[in-house]
C-alpha cells in the first residue's frame, strides 16, 4: 500500500485528501478543497496561492484513479466537478438517506445523469481483487443531531495493510463513533480532530473534553502504527496546547502521532503562520488540562449535558 497525503489543512488548505495505490487499484478518498478560515494566520494571498497548488494536485490525484470515494458532501470533501469523476468507479455517501437539505441538494447537481459508474458506499463493502473497500454505517458530522448531518468513514486494506479515513467526525466526540474507529484497528488512522477554532460557538468545551478522552481510548485499544492528526484541528494555532493531554498521552505509550505536514517533514502551516504574522483571534490561551476537563465536565453532568462516566474517564485519564 502506497499513500499519498495530497492536501490537508496542516499544508494550508482546507482538504483531507488522500490517494492510496494498492497492487489492485487507484483510490482517491475526498477530492475537496476550500480556503481555510479567516482566524488561519496566512494572509489572503497565501491562502489563495496554496488553494491553486491543491487544487491542481487533486485534480492530477483524481486523473490517475480508479476509484473516487466521497464520504459526504461538503465542498472541503468533494470539488463540484463533474469532469473529475466521469468515466471512475463512485462510491459515495448515499446521497437520499441520512442527508441533510443542502447536502442532498449537492449530491444531486454532482450524480443526477454523471457518466461513473456510480455506487452507494454506506455500510457496505467492496472489492477490488485482493483490495477490501469497507464503509461504516452513517454516522454524525461530530455531535448526535447536529445540522451538519451524516458522514461514512472508509476502511481500506490490501492483505498486508489497512488506512481509516474517519472523515469529518469532528475529534471523534460520540463514543459509539470512537466505538468504530476501535473496532476498524487500522494500521494507519487518519483522524480529524476536534474544530477547536469553532469553540465557543458550535464546540462546547466538554465536547473538546470528550474528544480528548475518545482521542487517548483509541491510542489505548488498537494496534495503530500512525496516528494523523490533522483537518480541523490544524486550523487553530493553540492545538498544541489544547490538545495537550493527548501529546502527553501519545509520548507516554509510545504512539506515533503526526500532522501530514509534519509527516512530511514539514512544520504545520497554522503554526508557520502564526510565527510569521502573528496572532488573529486568539492572543491569551493556556493548555486544556486534565483539571480543565475534569471541571467542564462536572460542570456539564451537573447541568444534564452529558452522563456522568464522562466525568469518570476524565479522572481516570
Amino acid at each position: 500500500m502506497i499513500v499519498d497525503y495530497v492536501a490537508f489543512d496542516s499544508l494550508g488548505v482546507k482538504s483531507s485528501c488522500v490517494r492510496v495505490e494498492t497492487g489492485d487499484c487507484t483510490i482517491v478518498v475526498d477530492p475537496g478543497i476550500a480556503s481555510e478560515t479567516g482566524s488561519f494566520p496566512l494572509t489572503r494571498a497565501e491562502k489563495a496561492r496554496l488553494r491553486r497548488f491543491y487544487e491542481e494536485a487533486i485534480r492530477e490525484a483524481c486523473s490517475s484513479s480508479d476509484v473516487i470515494i466521497l464520504t459526504h458532501y461538503h465542498y472541503d470533501h468533494h470539488i463540484p466537478d463533474r469532469s473529475l469523476y466521469e468515466g471512475k468507479t463512485l462510491l459515495v455517501k448515499d446521497p437520499e438517506n441520512n442527508i441533510n437539505r443542502s447536502q442532498r441538494g449537492r449530491a444531486r447537481n454532482l450524480l443526477d445523469g454523471l457518466d461513473a459508474d456510480v455506487k452507494v458506499a454506506d455500510g457496505e463493502t467492496f472489492r477490488f481483487g485482493s483490495t477490501v473497500v469497507s464503509f461504516s454505517r452513517p454516522i454524525w458530522h461530530g455531535t448526535e443531531g447536529t445540522n451538519l448531518g451524516y458522514i461514512v468513514m472508509v476502511k481500506i486494506e490490501d492483505g498486508d495493510r489497512s488506512l481509516l479515513h474517519t472523515s469529518d467526525v469532528d475529534g471523534p466526540v460520540l463514543k459509539e463513533t470512537t466505538d468504530a474507529i476501535v473496532g476498524a484497528n487500522p494500521d494507519i488512522l487518519i483522524l480529524d480532530g476536534p474544530p477547536t477554532y469553532l469553540l465557543g460557538y458550535i464546540m462546547a468545551y466538554y465536547n473538546l473534553a470528550r474528544s480528548i478522552i475518545n482521542i487517548v481510548k483509541i491510542m489505548e485499544e488498537t494496534n495503530t502504527e500512525l496516528f494523523i492528526l490533522d483537518h480541523h484541528v490544524v486550523r487553530d494555532y493553540r492545538y498544541p496546547d489544547l490538545l495537550s493531554e493527548v501529546y502527553k498521552k501519545a509520548d507516554a505509550l509510545g504512539k506515533r502521532l503526526s500532522t501530514v505536514a509534519e509527516l512530511l517533514n514539514r512544520r504545520p502551516m497554522v503554526l508557520e503562520g502564526y510565527e510569521r504574522n502573528g496572532p488573529t483571534r486568539w492572543r491569551d490561551w493556556k493548555p486544556f488540562t486534565k483539571a480543565d476537563m475534569v471541571e467542564v465536565l462536572r460542570n456539564a453532568v451537573e447541568n444534564g449535558l452529558v452522563d456522568a462516566e464522562w466525568l469518570e474517564m476524565a479522572e481516570e485519564l
